[in-house]
């Protein structure tokens, strides 16, 4: 049965291989790294709320991908938490945010809900991009799995301790 410190361990694993491919993504060309990027993000970002859902309810993880959905199974008081905190990204990384808008035509959400409804197909479009079948989307979420993490030691402040955990959030 799946715990809650188990599914924060694999989401963990995720964040890491996602930091150390966006870290060597100068090295090769952007096209080649996005796509596995933003499922590593997206992945790590659903294992993330899934956690943060069992913390708080107990019980097995729910079923699903829609990243949307499951911000919406979280208690209000964390799902406000985290929108604080990505308004706060939002605004602290605003030049990046336009430099992005420019450079893709894509704007940031500065709100996490409407963020999650444009990132949400993310994960299936790129892992089936192989197929030619593709409808718009636009994923950015890449910073989240950090705040969730973060949210996750605020909720379970004993695992920053516990070297098996990191020690720190993902």
């Amino acid at each position: 049965m799946s715990t809650p410190e188990s599914i924060f361990q694999q989401a963990a694993s995720f964040n890491l291989a996602q930091t150390i491919l966006r870290e060597r993504a100068r090295d090769y060309p952007r096209h080649a790294l996005v796509p596995p990027h933003c499922v590593l993000a997206s992945f790590t970002i659903e294992l993330m709320l899934k956690c943060l859902i069992c913390i708080e309810r107990g019980g097995a993880p729910p079923r699903g991908h829609d990243l949307l959905a499951l911000f919406d199974k979280l208690s209000p008081r964390t799902g406000e938490r985290l929108e604080t905190m990505w308004a706060d990204l939002a605004r602290r990384n605003r030049d990046e945010f336009e430099a992005f808008k420019r450079e893709t035509g894509v704007a940031i959400e500065p709100e996490l809900r409407s963020a999650l409804a444009a990132g949400r197909k993310g994960f299936e479009q790129i892992r089936y991009q192989h197929e030619g079948v593709q409808e718009g989307f636009a994923f950015y979420l890449g910073p989240l799995p950090d705040i969730l993490g973060k949210i996750a030691f605020e909720l379970r402040p004993d695992w920053a301790e516990r070297p098996d955990m990191g020690g720190r959030a993902p």
